[in-house]
């Protein structure tokens, strides 16, 4: 029995171990010239350059299943964020699980931010907590905004912590994505770490790859065409004319690509973002958190310092900025890199010391992405597609069946892989 699976992404990868784990033929064909998807990594002048800013949350539960964190060698962040607003830094943080002692006073003791507020959060990450994943996620839904609201929390909160935290993690500062999808990953924060690699997010894909890759089960620069049914079965008809027979085909390319190849009906919209590396010889702020830009005309959303929290993606000496935008500028390099450093320089007004190490920063590269995720407004999850579809023998694995993250897209494969192997009766 072979199958055959279009995308070497996180759930085409999962799947195909999975697959292989129960005995069946597996075959990776993609049309990049690496594994990964999206969750790959360029190696640039000594500096580690993840393609557009990405974390893994450690309490992801594919993940635990999935990956040898250990080999991984996590570097976490610290809880919490910088949040910046009209030339002030207000630190938000986790008083029970922050190891920075000072940063746990700062922000415990600054009225900036309500003690209401901050007590709200407190047991909102507690509620979460002693609940199941299932039990989160059942009954109605709504947006994130309403749900917040419901909560209880105030509108300079949501304001200044909100909108650009989840607006960073699913790119919409208007919270109008569903509440699930907030509670899912506020109950991960909780529960967890937010780290990269010591390597790069790309060793997650490398992890789940090398086993295929060592046995030559994954073709690369390998295009898919289209698929065809004919009377013997579904077929793959490669770009250059190869034409292939598997028994089983998982399509688990992006969403777009899939409807193209299978004409099956797929989530609509895209969510996009773009991700700016600067590097430079001095750190503008020392802390291993993130950097929320508040402003009411925020141009970037989110920064960070990942040389803070993994000195190994620069060289000895320097410093890897990373800044993200929602949605792609229509505008050149030269001027995506000015109005990056003008917002930054904005973010840190009145820090002499942040002005003077970021003059130093410089351009590095750019990443824009322009499917980082689909849109998931509230009740869309009960519509995904299944992962069998209604084409003999063509099954589907990817973000799209689930939701939208690192941790959906293995779950996909995961289950995609079960479907298969149920229909095959290989229980």
């Amino acid at each position: 029995m072979h199958a055959m699976i279009i995308g070497a992404g996180l759930a085409g990868l999962t799947c195909a171990r999975e697959l292989d784990r129960h005995g069946v033929d597996v075959t990776l064909i993609e049309a990049s010239n690496g594994v990964g998807g999206r969750v790959r990594t360029d190696y640039v002048d000594g500096y580690t350059l993840d393609r557009g800013f990405q974390v893994l949350f450690d309490a992801y539960p594919a993940v635990q299943r999935q990956l040898d964190l250990t080999a991984l060698d996590l570097q976490p962040f610290e809880p919490g964020a910088i949040i910046c607003f009209e030339g002030q830094r207000i630190v938000l943080t986790d008083p029970l699980r922050d190891p920075d002692l000072k940063a746990r006073l700062q922000a415990t003791i600054d009225m900036r931010i309500s003690p209401f507020d901050k007590l709200r959060t407190l047991l909102l990450a507690l509620e979460l907590k002693s609940q199941t994943i299932g039990q989160m996620l059942t009954g109605p839904d709504t947006s994130s905004l309403n749900y917040l609201r419901q909560r209880g929390f105030s509108e300079r909160f949501i304001d200044l912590f909100f909108r650009p935290f989840y607006g960073g993690i699913l790119f919409d500062r208007a919270l109008q994505t569903s509440a699930k999808c907030l509670k899912f990953d506020f109950k991960m924060l909780a529960e967890g770490q937010t780290a990269v690699p010591l390597h790069g997010m790309g060793e997650i894909s490398e992890q789940l790859a090398r086993p295929l890759m060592q046995r030559g089960r994954i073709r690369l620069n390998t295009r898919a065409e289209r698929i065809f049914s004919a009377g013997d079965g579904t077929h793959i008809y490669l770009v250059g004319g190869e034409t292939l027979q598997p028994d089983v085909i998982v399509l688990a390319t992006s969403a777009p690509e899939v409807e193209r190849l299978s004409g099956e009906p797929m989530p609509t919209g895209a969510k996009q973002t773009a991700t700016i590396y600067l590097n430079g010889d001095q750190r503008f702020y020392s802390a291993k958190k993130l950097v929320l830009n508040a402003n009411p005309d925020a141009y970037i959303n989110n920064a960070q310092l990942l040389t803070n929290v993994n000195p190994a993606y620069a060289p000895v000496g320097k410093h890897l900025l990373s800044a993200v935008t929602i949605g792609i500028p229509t505008i050149t390099d030269t001027q995506l890199y000015r109005a990056v450093l003008t917002d930054l320089h904005a973010m840190f007004a009145g820090d002499i010391k942040a002005q003077a190490a970021l003059a130093t920063y410089q351009p590095l590269a750019i990443y824009r992405i322009p499917y980082a995720q689909f849109d998931q407004p509230p009740g869309l999850h009960a519509r995904l597609p299944d992962n069998r579809t209604q084409l003999q023998g063509v099954y589907l694995a990817g973000e799209y069946t689930e939701a939208s993250s690192l941790n959906a897209a293995m779950v996909s494969g995961e289950k995609c892989a079960v479907a298969i192997i149920k229909d095959l009766r290989m229980y």
